[in-house]
């Protein structure tokens, strides 16, 4: 009985010994591979390719987004105009609303400008090639840089729009509450 725990523990100990050495020995041989893959897609800045050719298919799906939403704001702007025009057929004055609708849809347009910009920087794809896979990393960075500064435009013109809109016709109602009839209390 002694002898076998104590052949278990050898063998246990064997087969220890044995795999921290595979583990060591497969840390040694990978080592100089992954250095090389490192070194292959990191550009001088220290940013890899692989980290801007993802920021890339960010940027498309990004650039969907903002495009969605200007579309949501062209909508919003259409149901707006309809809104306007069923209040004047009421009797109501929407001048400020027709004024502040018309601003509106000008931000519109510049923010749609701005996102037209930074698409066309996309589309251009400077330091990409035609699938996304960088060509060149200074270039590829300046691409990108580019249309997210674009795109933040748009994006801050198309937010201050809204905002905009929004307290006008916040504006509007406060203006044109109906009037209550005055309650007698008993």
């Amino acid at each position: 009985m002694i002898a076998k725990t104590i052949t278990t523990k050898i063998i246990s100990l064997a087969l220890t010994g044995f795999a921290a050495c595979a583990i060591a020995l497969a840390g040694i041989v990978a080592a100089p591979v992954s250095i090389a893959r490192a070194e292959e897609t990191t550009s001088p800045q220290g940013v890899s390719n692989a980290r801007l050719e993802y920021r890339l298919k960010q940027m498309k799906l990004q650039l969907q987004g903002q495009q969605n939403r200007i579309d949501l704001a062209r909508l919003a702007a259409e149901e707006a105009q309809d809104r306007i025009e069923s209040l004047k057929a009421e009797g109501k004055d929407t001048a400020s609303l027709e004024s502040a609708l018309a601003i509106f849809n000008d931000q519109i347009d510049e923010a749609q400008a701005k996102h037209d910009e930074a698409q066309d920087i996309i589309d251009a794809h400077a330091g990409f090639d035609a699938n996304g896979k960088v060509t060149d990393a200074e270039q590829a960075k300046a691409t990108l840089q580019g249309a997210r500064g674009a795109m933040r435009e748009a994006q801050e013109i198309l937010h201050n729009a809204g905002r905009d809109f929004r307290q006008a016709v916040r504006d509007f109602r406060q203006n044109n509450k109906p009037n209550k009839p005055n309650q007698q209390q008993p």
